[in-house]
């Protein structure tokens, strides 16, 4: 029977060696390798090597070897073995008799490279079948396995990758070892080194169909453990460690199978994720993340992964886990970035301390303009505020001296928006800017004191000073914190355009006060206050000073809304101050460009509420409604 032909060309000699023809005849078993195996630390010492020269070391070599470690590039590093040259000295031969072949050195050290990955180069492998040399190398390995991954050809030269450094070690060790059939001895070189990737349509695709093979619709799972390994993928380095690789496959989870809820990346080397960009968009619904065996240094990195709802996260075999010697350190990390974790690395956790309330219960309230602890406490805050801003937008803020209590305290402050500094655009607050009592960069105790305004006459005539303003009263945010007999304290925000000043276009301000309000007499008056202001950022500023659209008026004749049973009247409160013909005229003019009625039927409607103007607007507002405003009122 005559013996089967395995090899190319195998007449072929290697160049510059001699010997004869040889036939040879392998024989064929099972081949089998498991997908997952530990390395083993192997010993190795350094001995210096010397050259024709006679140098005690090969510092040349040693640089490109050093230069290899640190790029981890496609660059030889068996410093002896392969290299084409003679280091022994004075040219001697070899065991084969014959000069000019590179001597078999052992003890060399394999060095390592940050992904763990190595480049096995096979010189003149092209003549030989694949699975001829695989079954070579793996019978002389046994029982370690490997799996060659991106096997391809340069020139004569065959060159495939490995993952696993024992397996890299055992090859290495290889190097001219092994008889080939043709009498040579097969040489062997294996340094660290990765390829480029690309990553074409047609590599993508079939990437796609390796994951529709490991995707379990029973459970919603996809198991990606090992990658680069399966069989479908060896022809290729499709290495998940890859960016544009990792990248690839959340594109194709994201169109193929956006209702993942168990994700498995184990043995994947998978070192950093900052190049992930809003996982938890793409990812909605993954509540299991198994991380096991890669190479996650800093549990920083699993801060691009905050935002899945993960109950279920491994990470034993990772470095980050050894930087952690107290378990209830390590568990609090991981609950920083996953709080609804409840099993980590396979053990059960205890359930977080949280409020017992269920999630219905747990949901937030509805955002309110206004907060009052005290119903009983609208119509004065109300009365109070309208009438105080009225006076305040009024060119004459003298008549505030009665809102204030003779030995009332004022502080003031300002600062730019977060993000929104003095730039060229943003319209500065260099005047707030010298009277602002920052505690926090006010650290002189005397500039303290002063900037303090106390007495009714000192905080009305720094009130005076300040810059004329328009404030938009639908903007305004009311929150009643304290009312009792004694004391009211309130507080109040809103936007404001700050008028006649150097700016082409009124600049929109936000301020924020605090009052401490007390009873004086029939009417109330301000023992305490604190006012901010700052530059309305621009969202702000967008929405300010939009007049609320009104409803078409309907036709009827009801009586207007001058009488009392408009609306009820407040007579247990008396005003702080009494308004005078400017202020009742500037209420006029507000009512009318709000509800869209002539000044005759907004006189009518003011004094009609006492000119209280909420409960003007309250009061047309319900007769509009009801179609109760004569046509009359909008004739201008």
């Amino acid at each position: 029977m005559p013996k089967p032909n395995i090899t190319k060309g195998m007449n072929h000699r290697h160049p510059g060696q001699g010997g004869g023809d040889r036939e040879f005849s392998p024989t064929i078993r099972s081949m089998e390798y498991r997908a997952e195996f530990r390395g083993g630390d192997r010993r190795v010492s350094f001995k210096p090597v010397g050259n024709r020269n006679g140098n005690k070391y090969r510092n040349k070599d040693w640089t490109n070897a050093l230069k290899s470690h640190l790029e981890e590039e496609d660059i030889d590093m068996n410093l002896a073995g392969g290299s084409g040259k003679n280091f022994r000295k004075g040219g001697k031969k070899n065991r084969g008799g014959r000069r000019g072949s590179p001597a078999p050195i052992d003890g060399r050290q394999l060095m390592q490279g940050p992904t763990g990955w190595y480049r096995v180069s096979i010189p003149y492998g092209e003549k030989y079948d694949k699975s001829f040399l695989l079954k070579l190398l793996w019978d002389a390995i046994a029982p370690l396995p490997f799996v060659p991954i991106a096997w391809q050809s340069a020139g004569t030269t065959v060159i495939f990758y490995i993952d696993e450094r024992k397996a890299a070690e055992k090859l290495l060790s290889l190097d001219r070892k092994v008889q080939l059939p043709n009498g040579f001895k097969l040489i062997v070189k294996v340094h660290p080194g990765t390829p480029n990737v690309d990553l074409s349509a047609d590599l993508k695709e079939k990437i796609k169909v390796v994951m529709a093979k490991r995707y379990f619709a029973a459970n919603k799972s996809l198991d990606l453990t090992k990658l680069h390994a399966d069989p479908d993928l060896q022809d290729y380095f499709c290495a998940l460690f890859k960016p544009i690789v990792f990248i690839a496959v959340l594109e194709i989870i994201e169109e193929n199978i956006p209702d993942l809820e168990a994700l498995c990346l184990n043995d994947n080397r998978l070192t950093v994720f900052g190049f992930l960009k809003k996982v938890s968009k793409r990812l909605p619904h993954v509540k299991i993340l198994h991380l096991a065996n890669n190479k996650i240094k800093d549990m920083m990195q699993l801060d691009a992964f905050i935002g899945l709802p993960i109950v279920d996260l491994l990470l034993d075999g990772n470095p980050l886990c050894d930087r952690f010697k107290n378990q209830n350190t390590y568990i609090s990390e991981v609950r920083k970035r996953f709080p609804k974790c409840m099993k980590l690395d396979g053990i059960e956790l205890s359930r977080p301390i949280s409020f017992d309330i269920t999630t219905e219960e747990a949901s937030i309230p509805e955002l309110q303009k206004t907060y009052l602890c005290d119903s009983n406490g609208e119509s004065i805050v109300r009365h109070f505020l309208e009438q105080y801003f009225m006076i305040y937008d009024s060119k004459n803020r003298q008549p505030l001296l009665e809102a204030y209590h003779a030995q009332a305290m004022f502080s003031f402050t300002m600062s730019y928006p977060y993000g929104l500094g003095k730039e060229k655009n943003v319209a500065w607050l260099n005047w707030y800017q010298t009277e602002s009592r920052n505690v926090l960069k006010v650290q002189d105790a005397d500039r303290r004191c002063k900037l303090l305004k106390q007495g009714q006459l000192s905080v009305v005539s720094f009130l005076q000073d300040m810059p004329e303003t328009k404030h938009d009263i639908y903007s305004f945010t009311v929150d009643l914190t304290l009312f009792t007999p004694q004391m009211i304290c309130l507080t109040v925000s809103g936007m404001f355009k700050e008028l006649k000043t150097s700016h082409k276009v009124p600049p929109t301000r936000h301020f924020f006060r605090t009052l401490v309000i007390v009873p004086a007499g029939s009417g109330f008056c301000i023992a305490n206050e604190q006012y901010h202001i700052t530059n309305a950022t621009p969202d702000q500023a967008r929405e300010a000073f939009k007049t609320p659209s009104l409803p078409t008026p309907a036709s009827g004749t009801a009586a207007p809304p001058s009488t009392p049973e408009a609306s009820p009247v407040i007579h247990s409160v008396a005003s702080p101050v009494p308004l005078d013909n400017v202020a009742k005229q500037e209420m006029v003019n507000q009512i009318a460009l709000k509800t869209g009625m002539n000044i005759e039927w907004s006189i009518k409607c003011l004094e009609g509420t006492d000119w209280d103007f909420m409960r003007a607007c309250a009061a047309f507002d319900s007769l509009h409604s009801q179609g109760a405003v004569p046509p009359e009122a909008f004739v201008k």
